[in-house]
């Protein structure tokens, strides 16, 4: 059986497991859960992949809401699908993680069918969390994904793109600690931590004019005082930096913390500081696998393209140990924006629900295409 032979075999899977796939989406959208508490998520997938047939790991790597599920036939590619199912808080699936799992093991079914064509196993791999950043660059640090041909995964948007820039991003706590005193009184005897605070926001403020387009710095004040009549003698700021380059990226926080430091230096107070958050690095683009998908976007009607630039996410990660791919589709008429209700909603209208199914054949059709032409990985790896 040649590859359109097979083409045609995976559509048409993707087609008879709709039903299947659509209960795992409203599943998911009706049950949402915050990062690291996808309990009811994580045990609803893994059951279902568990019934068709995959060998099931949970609890993956020690991390509770994680899983990998495998099918392979022998030596052959190994294919990595990535299945986020974290809601937002206070806004359910509004980001669409309920469609990337769902997507990702329907791309799974349909490829898992083939292999007994096709040497080559198929691996899902269950990344909680990414809101937050934690599942990926959790898993990535255990390396995991090393050893796998390529990753990849659909994120569901307003638009489409195929090739979207995902930059690095990290977030820090600057913790000051001076000396409370009374303001009226003994303002003198104070170690002011408040100024602390405000000399540092003025620092990073300065610095915006000398950084790179494309580079952020935002943040918050998380405490600075508790009366107007005492010297603050604690003060913490939180900082998010952002950049396109992974190592402008390292450059940027290290500018960050000088500020810090000035503004401790110049007020007396102690400074401590921290990541609140993992760090998720830029992706990685693979524009060899990127084309290898590409090839199969007009055949599904699919042509509401656009440039997407700045967002993160920590499949950024991932891509740092092998190839991988994270295209953006379109999945509402119109456009509103992702973290919204208003996209939450329309994921799951009919427009929605075809457009998934159509992201089930763009993941499993790139997928067959490697397993039948194993010699598109040489390109891909090159890319590394």
């Amino acid at each position: 059986m040649g590859f359109e032979s097979q083409k045609e075999r995976v559509c048409k899977l993707a087609d008879e497991n709709r039903e299947k796939i659509v209960s795992m989406a409203q599943y998911l959208f009706d049950n949402p859960e915050i990062a690291l508490e996808e309990v009811k998520a994580c045990a609803y997938i893994t059951d279902f992949l568990r019934k068709e047939g995959f060998e099931v790991e949970e609890k993956f790597e020690g991390m509770e809401t994680a899983f990998k599920a495998v099918k392979k036939n022998g030596d052959g590619p190994r294919i990595a699908l990535l299945a986020e199912y974290d809601a937002l808080p206070g806004c359910g699936h509004a980001c669409g993680h309920h469609m990337i799992a769902s997507m990702s093991v329907g791309a799974a079914l349909a490829l898992a069918e083939v292999l007994d064509t096709y040497p080559g196993e198929i691996a899902i791999f269950g990344t909680p969390a990414e809101e937050t950043g934690e599942g990926k660059v959790y898993l990535a640090d255990r390396g995991v994904f090393k050893g796998y041909d390529v990753a990849m995964m659909l994120h569901p948007n307003a638009r489409t793109t195929i090739y979207p820039k995902m930059i690095a991003i990290g977030g820090m706590d600057f913790n000051f600690t001076g000396k409370a005193s009374h303001a009226g009184t003994y303002p003198y005897d104070g170690v002011n931590a408040l100024d602390a605070v405000v000399l540092l926001y003025n620092n990073v403020n300065a610095l915006r004019q000398q950084l790179k387009d494309g580079t952020r710095i935002h943040g918050i004040i998380l405490e600075a005082g508790k009366a107007a009549n005492v010297i603050p003698d604690k003060g913490v700021v939180r900082l998010e930096f952002r950049a396109k380059e992974q190592d402008y990226f390292e450059e940027v926080v290290q500018k960050v913390v000088n500020c810090a430091k000035a503004a401790a230096l110049a007020t007396g107070c102690e400074l401590e500081y921290d990541w609140f958050e993992p760090v998720c690095k830029g992706l990685k683009s693979n524009r060899a696998l990127e084309e290898v998908m590409e090839e199969f976007f007009p055949q599904f009607g699919v042509d509401d393209f656009i440039l997407i630039d700045g967002g993160s996410s920590d499949i950024g990660n991932v891509s740092w140990e092998v190839p991988t791919i994270e295209p953006m589709l379109g999945v509402c008429e119109g456009e509103p924006g992702i973290h919204t209700a208003e996209f939450r909603d329309a994921t799951m209208l009919p427009y929605g629900l075809d457009r998934m199914i159509v992201g089930v054949k763009l993941l499993a059709l790139t997928g067959l295409r490697i397993l039948d032409n194993p010699k598109l990985l040489e390109k891909i790896r090159e890319e590394m």
